[in-house]
């Protein structure tokens, strides 16, 4: 048997298999991700990259700058340096002029005259204080601060060594406290020379260094900058600080007085002192003199106002990362959430098209079903007419047997056998075409599936044939079902006769039962159904199957793919509609090759109710007995049928009363005619049905027995247990005759 029948919730009809749903959005490959990161931390790191090559070129910019004020500084300062020198010069010369040509002895009674002189240089020259003039043992010949000359000898400085030795042009004395002025200076001195060129005193003046000071804090600024004035030997002679201040620590003046005095020319220098602070220095050559000016400035200070404009930049650079780590971040999120919108895109196509192909199947089945469901309308009101033809015939033929006898020929009792032959031969098929319409009378009760299938096993095993094997399997504790065992075994024989025509060349069946819920997809296209539990009754083969087309059409009545003379095509229309009359539902399953599986699903009782014995059928009784001088109202609306109707039992030998409808058989009742059973068909014309009919009768007159007769099932009737008996069309004579007969005595003992 076919494995891929094994599944027992099957469609009505072959739907294509649904294609698997592609796989939702997956995240991007590791290599993508990491270079999406990577992208990411670039994008980020971006703002702080020229951040540092702004700040650096800020950096070179800011040292360049300091290099060129540098210069421009010391261009300054020497250039001052050089002018007092130049001036301070003049002035000697000056008083060299006022003493020109004139001995020591000739100058001491001069000396109030040479004095003014002094006094008046002096305080036309803002950097001098106290010009000398020194004779040459070294005592003091007078001085522009005080007067009368005080009495001093300065043999022992070392300008006056200094020129006693030779060295006849300028010098620049080591910075002292005079003793006459109180006053921290240096001195510039120049020997006097007699007329033959020989040493013969000195004239000298006191440089302030607080004037240099005052110069070079206009020059500095606020840069914190360090000026020295010094000779070639290294001597300070002023500085800015004063020298001692302790600014250009730890000897690191002393080495710049050193490379410059080594160097002798102007030069950038890098100079780092013992705390590690580092200074950039420069120095320039006053003149031609022995005489030095430098300018030094820490790089601290250099790069102070570099360093806040590289916080600054950096701190711009920070924002703009953050800025941009906030715009990547929602950037990031809104592409996250792009992607999350196209997976759910895609996954709604996905769904949509799975809906559309739903749909689709839902669309071909639903037609599928209106199309059963005319065909069952259109069977269902033939075959109520064909059934009063076929009540007409048969009571004609009894009429027929009955009134020929015993003397009829051969030939007409074989002719009226054909008759009987033909009407037995259209009630099958039509009863089969009002199964098919669920307009067949049901008796609907509990039933035992599984005790069914074991009754009915010889039966379904003689149907298939020595080439087929029947093959069991029951569920155990199978609740008891909703259904009329008759119909049942006939549909369960349909089917194997179906499944042993598929095997031409033998194979296996197997029949099988179990508990199943149909849920609403289930019964899309049911409405007889509703979802929950239901009884399941499967029969599959494994023989040739079904094309997907034929399948759509198995149920039709008349439908079939077997030879001719092989099939009526009824068998599965049958099937179809006795089960969704019982409120059931039939699902088929079938592929070419790969067999077939029908599945029967039965409703439970409710409230678990037992399954009681099924009685021993017995014999029926072929005697009729009619009742005389019982009166029978016949209410037909179709004439023939009327007319047979009557006349079979008034050749019973009931009286009987007609009535083409209810209301004229209501009339035959109000004028007082006395009626002992009402044989009525149940659609009739008029407002009043057969139903309406014998409840407005037996309201009326309860001691009346009603029988109904109809070619469409007892729906009608407004239930499972109808509340009047039912024949179905076409009728027999005996069977009608037994029936009337019956409610006659009951009605007549009833009335004694």
């Amino acid at each position: 048997m076919s494995a891929n029948l094994d599944d027992r919730r099957m469609s009505q009809s072959l739907t294509p298999a649904k294609a698997p749903a592609p796989a939702a959005l997956s995240q991007h490959r590791p290599g993508a991700k990491w270079l999406q990161r990577g992208l990411m931390l670039v994008a980020l790191l971006l703002p702080f990259l020229f951040a540092s090559l702004f700040t650096w070129q800020d950096w070179r910019r800011a040292n360049a700058e300091a290099e060129a004020r540098l210069e421009r500084v010391l261009a300054v300062a020497q250039e001052h340096a050089l002018k007092v020198v130049e001036t301070n010069a003049l002035v000697l010369d000056s008083i060299a002029s006022l003493m020109q040509g004139l001995t020591w002895v000739e100058l001491q009674m001069d000396v109030a005259r040479v004095h003014g002189g002094l006094l008046a240089l002096e305080q036309r020259i803002e950097q001098l204080r106290a010009l000398h003039a020194v004779r040459p043992d070294g005592m003091l010949y007078t001085i522009s601060t005080s007067w009368p000359t005080p009495v001093v000898d300065v043999s022992g400085r070392d300008y006056f060594q200094r020129h006693l030795a030779g060295n006849f042009g300028l010098y620049f004395g080591a910075p002292l406290i005079g003793r006459t002025t109180g006053v921290l200076a240096f001195t510039m001195s120049r020997a006097r020379l007699d007329s033959q060129g020989r040493f013969d005193g000195v004239v000298l003046g006191s440089v302030l260094p607080s004037y240099f000071e005052q110069h070079w804090a206009t020059l500095g600024g606020s840069s914190g900058g360090q000026f020295t004035l010094f000779r070639a030997d290294g001597m300070v002679l002023a500085g800015s600080p004063a020298p001692g201040s302790g600014e250009l620590r730890d000897g690191a003046r002393s080495q710049l007085i050193e490379l410059a005095v080594e160097s002798d020319r102007g030069d950038r220098l890098r100079l780092t002192d013992a705390q590690g602070e580092e200074w950039l220095a420069g120095f320039r050559r006053v003149g031609h003199e022995p005489l030095f000016v430098s300018f030094a400035q820490p790089q601290a200070v250099i790069m102070a106002a570099w360093r806040g404009e590289a916080m600054v930049t950096f701190v711009l650079a920070g924002l703009v990362t953050f800025a941009l780590a906030l715009l990547l971040r929602v950037a990031r999120q809104r592409w996250r959430a792009e992607q999350i919108a196209l997976a759910q895109l895609a996954a709604t196509a996905e769904a949509l098209r799975d809906q559309i192909a739903k749909r689709e199947s839902a669309e071909d089945q639903l037609r599928q079903a209106q199309r059963l469901e005319a065909v069952g309308r259109l069977t269902g009101g033939i075959a109520h007419d064909f059934n009063n033809l076929l009540t007409a015939i048969l009571g004609t033929v009894h009429l027929l047997e009955r009134h020929l006898g015993a003397g009829a020929d051969d030939r007409s009792k074989r002719l009226l056998g054909a008759a009987r032959d033909a009407v037995a031969r259209g009630a099958k098929l039509n009863a089969s075409l009002l199964a098919f319409a669920r307009r067949q009378p049901l008796k609907r009760e509990a039933l035992d599936a599984n005790a069914l299938v074991h009754g009915f096993e010889p039966l379904l095993a003689r149907a298939l044939g020595d080439a087929v094997t029947l093959k069991l399997n029951l569920a155990s504790q199978l609740p008891a079902c909703r259904a009329d065992a008759a119909q049942l075994e006939a549909a369960l024989l349909n089917l194997a006769i179906n499944a042993r025509d598929a095997m031409p060349d033998g194979g296996e069946v197997e029949l099988s039962t179990r508990t199943a819920w149909l849920t609403e997809d289930d019964l899309r296209n049911n409405d007889d159904a509703h979802p929950g539990p239901y009884a399941e009754v499967v029969l599959t083969d494994n023989g040739t199957g079904m094309p997907a087309e034929v399948m759509h059409r198995a149920f039709e009545p008349f439908f079939t793919t077997k030879a001719p003379g092989r099939g009526t095509g009824l068998g599965l229309s049958q099937v179809y509609g006795f089960i969704r009359q019982l409120g059931g539902h039939v699902a088929i399953r079938s592929a070419p090759g790969r067999g077939t599986a029908v599945s029967l699903y039965l409703p439970l009782m409710a409230g678990g109710v037992p399954v009681p014995e099924r009685p021993a059928v017995q014999a029926r009784s072929s005697s009729v007995v009619a009742v005389a001088s019982a009166t029978v109202l016949v209410a037909e609306d179709d004439d023939q049928v009327r007319e047979v109707a009557a006349e079979l039992l008034r050749d019973a030998g009931f009286r009987v009363l007609a009535a083409s409808d209810g209301r004229q058989a209501l009339a035959l009742l109000e004028r007082g005619e006395k009626v002992d059973v009402l044989f009525s068909d149940v659609v009739m014309p008029g407002g009043i049905s057969g139903v309406e009919l014998a409840r407005r009768v037996r309201a009326a007159r309860p001691e009346i027995g009603v029988l109904l007769a109809s070619g469409y099932a007892a729906q009608e009737l407004g239930g499972e247990a109808p509340e009047f008996e039912l024949l179905a069309k076409p009728y027999d004579r005996d069977l009608i005759v037994k029936k009337i007969s019956a409610m006659v005595r009951v009605a007549r003992k009833g009335a004694a």
